[in-house]
């Protein structure tokens, strides 16, 4: 197998390697709490009715506290100046990392990379799937019928076309599902031989613990069906025009309703607001999207969704638009138990447990 690496990842990886010891030296501790929790201490012993084996253990939880507090708010700043270094450093040697692999060895690299202890997607999942593997950079890879990780769909565009249509073998990671409703991308999915999962089985319930909130009631009172347009890269996948499929699909609706029409347009994401407070706020009685992650975003604000090809929601969706008069409106609780199999944490990825769950759970 081969680990398609990117570019960021190598980027990422070279700057990890910079010696940052000098840029933090500088940076002092702050002992405020501290001296503020023997401040308060020296204050009480001094009051007439002190009794030190009463207070000990009060004054010593006051002391932790403090010491705990400036411990912790040195880190932040420490993380701070680090984190703003690395993230300038990054933008230089992303833009120029063939100078860089050029200048260092890109297989030697590529090599130390693979040998070191760092943690990252490509590398650390590639190795979880197949110890045996060899790392290339994605641009590198030419045999499309050879088994390949690979991550996110910008830059595999191609090779994701071929492997799906050809049924070839690969695995993919990209986002999860339930990231609109959690800060900071926490979730994330490793498929085999798809974009997505769309095979349901019975999943144990334990990880319905890891939803910060679940799906509203279903909304039964709405008036305006949402389209929502795929970006190009979707519409290539599953063979449709961009430009033409909503009014394909506004069209063929008509056939079986007479219900308004919105078109939610794919734009750029900088332009994009939030789908998910859209459908919260919004009168809709149903969205249609091709393959896409708003299906899921539209179960969870209570909306039933069509959704016309595979993707995690078809358990709880319909998939022709001759339904749209007869929408899902079933349970959600098997469904969201499954789906708790089907995105994982960072950490996860990196310990093994993803890869575990999958190939345990999902016959792969």
């Amino acid at each position: 197998m081969k680990f398609l690496v990117n570019d960021k990842e190598l980027a990422k990886f070279l700057i990890s390697g910079i010696d940052l010891i000098d840029l933090c030296k500088d940076i002092e501790l702050d002992e405020r709490s501290t001296a503020e929790a023997i401040q308060f201490i020296i204050e009480k012993k001094s009051h007439h009715k002190f009794h030190l084996k009463k207070f000990k253990y009060k004054f010593k939880e006051k002391i932790w506290r403090g010491v705990s507090k400036d411990l912790a708010d040195y880190r932040r700043r420490v993380l701070q100046v680090i984190d703003g270094y690395r993230s300038n450093q990054f933008v230089l040697v992303h833009k120029h990392i063939d100078y860089f692999l050029e200048k260092l060895g890109e297989q030697t690299v590529i090599d130390r990379y693979m040998a070191s202890s760092a943690e990252y997607f490509i590398k650390t999942v590639g190795v979880q799937l197949d110890d045996s593997g060899e790392m290339v950079r994605r641009k590198y890879f030419k045999d499309v019928n050879e088994d390949c990780l690979m991550r996110n769909t910008v830059g595999n565009e191609n090779l994701l076309l071929e492997k799906i249509d050809n049924r070839l073998p690969f695995w993919f990671i990209d986002s999860g599902y339930t990231n609109f409703i959690e800060p900071n991308k926490k979730w994330h999915r490793l498929v085999r031989n798809h974009l997505h999962f769309n095979t349901e089985f019975s999943a144990p319930a334990d990880r319905l613990k890891n939803f910060p909130s679940f799906p509203r009631p279903w909304r039964k009172d709405g008036k305006t069906i949402l389209i929502i347009e795929p970006g190009p890269f979707a519409a290539g996948i599953f063979h449709v025009e961009a430009r033409t499929w909503s009014q394909q699909i506004t069209k063929e609706l008509k056939r079986y309703t007479d219900r308004p029409i919105e078109i939610r347009e794919k734009v750029n994401k900088k332009q994009r607001t939030s789908l998910y407070e859209q459908l919260m706020q919004g009168d809709y009685y149903c969205t249609v999207s091709i393959n896409s992650n708003s299906a899921v975003e539209s179960v969870w604000a209570g909306i039933p969704a069509i959704t016309l090809d595979k993707h995690v929601s078809n358990p709880v969706t319909r998939n022709r638009l001759d339904q749209i008069n007869d929408l899902y409106y079933g349970p959600l609780g098997d469904w969201l138990a499954w789906l708790s199999y089907c995105q994982f944490t960072f950490d996860e990825l990196m310990d093994g447990t993803a890869v575990n769950l999958i190939k345990r759970y999902h016959g792969v």
